[in-house]
């Protein structure tokens, strides 16, 4: 069987508190991004954040093509930022659900109903997509 990802990221993981078959309860988050700001969770968001929700890794340094930067899963993050989805959604083509923050929270994590990640910032940059 073909491992999910590299030895790297499963130790990083692994500190930060994942484990397999990790599942933590998603509807604090969805209820209050909802009656904050009208965010309406997708499945891929909720399956992503059931697994990998709450996670920290404030790694930060030299990596191989770009420097590490620290992320925290916790879409709670982004309560009042709906304008700023928006846009960021705009430019991604897709609806994006908050998932995270990067770089001491100057860029945001959002997912696609299709399971693509995306960063973006506040209206400085158009984000960048990878599929998960």
């Amino acid at each position: 069987m073909e491992p999910r990802w590299s030895d790297l990221t499963d130790q990083v993981l692994r500190t930060a508190g994942w484990h397999p078959g990790r599942s933590v309860p998603t509807a604090a988050w969805e209820s209050a991004l909802r009656e904050h700001d009208g965010f309406e969770v997708h499945e891929a968001a909720r399956r992503f954040l059931a697994e990998f929700g709450g996670l920290v890794v404030p790694d930060r340094g030299a990596g191989r093509t770009m420097a590490r930067m620290e992320f925290n899963l916790n879409p709670a993050l982004a309560t009042w930022d709906a304008e700023i989805f928006e846009v960021l959604s705009e430019e991604a083509g897709a609806y994006l659900y908050p998932v995270g923050m990067i770089d001491r929270r100057n860029s945001y994590l959002g997912m696609a109903p299709d399971g693509r990640a995306f960063t973006g910032m506040d209206g400085r940059h158009p984000p960048c997509g990878r599929r998960r």
